[in-house]
């Protein structure tokens, strides 16, 4: 069989051309760090790897809810805690009170300080975040939680709703609670043998008027009312604290998830530098042959 001269020419011609373009690739790979330069090098690795890119990315919105949660969770934790501690100091304040043996003097005394301790509560229940939402008024959060009217009374004047975020593909959290949740009601039994719903504050004006008045009945039931209104904060702060730790757990979970996806997004992107080099050296080898064969051949 004749092979021509043309014919020699073309297939030595297009067998270096192809050696060329491998290590071209090659190369390209080598500059990049990646397995793939293109998607159409490999259609099904280039489709593995967008979906890990997608999953890592529903992951950096997660870790982002929970920072937001966490920040939220702080605040409103500095708040409870803070309105826990002058609670107690008010029941000490009433436990004081209902001693028979204060005057007048020693009563108003006490009342004053009830005050004084009522108006950092109203401070605090109109706590702020960072970005100057109202943290106690469910979701109207561009309106103070509580507010004094015109009789001097503080009322709720937020809503009962509450703002949840995704921390995950399952889970949900609560980064806010309800003023009127926080800062609760007591039922009140009347003369009347009736119950009435009476509010956070109003108690404590309550007792404060009563301090000033020398009601040792009103005295006695400011203090039973505070006291319920110190396990409510308590009660508050525990279902804050469960929430917090919803966050702690759900950021360990995330972190190891994030880890997961990272190791198969390594394994399924990045490239094998030893293995390329090689790779890279034996074409280039086989190249210098093709041309050093080429060479003799076409001499003939």
């Amino acid at each position: 069989m004749k092979i021509s001269n043309s014919q020699l020419f073309d297939t030595s011609i297009g067998q270096m051309t192809r050696k060329q373009s491998e290590i071209s690739q090659m190369q390209a790979k080598l500059a990049s760090g990646k397995q793939l330069v293109k998607p159409s090098d490999d259609a099904h690795k280039a489709a593995l790897i967008q979906r890990l890119n997608s999953a890592m990315q529903r992951q950096d919105v997660f870790e982002s809810s929970l920072n937001r949660a966490d920040n939220r969770l702080a605040t409103e934790e500095t708040a409870v805690m803070g309105a826990e501690n002058i609670l107690q100091r008010i029941r000490e304040l009433a436990i004081q009170g209902t001693n028979g043996g204060l005057n007048d003097s020693d009563r108003s005394t006490i009342a004053k300080e009830v005050n004084s301790l009522r108006d950092s509560l109203f401070s605090l229940s109109n706590t702020q975040d960072t970005s100057g939402n109202y943290i106690f008024s469910g979701t109207a959060v561009k309106s103070p939680a509580y507010v004094i009217g015109e009789d001097d009374a503080i009322t709720y004047q937020g809503n009962q709703n509450q703002t949840s975020v995704d921390i995950s593909e399952t889970r949900r959290v609560a980064i806010n609670r309800p003023g009127d949740q926080v800062f609760s009601s007591v039922a009140r039994t009347t003369a009347d043998a009736e119950s009435e719903i009476v509010s956070f504050f109003q108690v404590l004006s309550d007792f404060s008027n009563a301090l000033t008045a020398g009601n040792g009945e009103g005295l006695s039931q400011g203090l039973t009312e505070i006291s319920e209104l110190t396990d409510g904060m308590a009660s508050s702060l525990a279902d804050l604290g469960s929430r917090m730790n919803t966050v702690d757990s759900q950021r360990d979970i995330l972190a190891d998830t994030k880890l997961r996806y990272q190791e198969l997004l390594s394994n399924a992107e990045d490239l094998d530098y030893a293995t390329a080099v090689t790779k890279l050296s034996a074409q280039m080898l086989s190249l210098e042959a093709a041309q050093a064969s080429f060479a003799k051949i076409s001499q003939l």
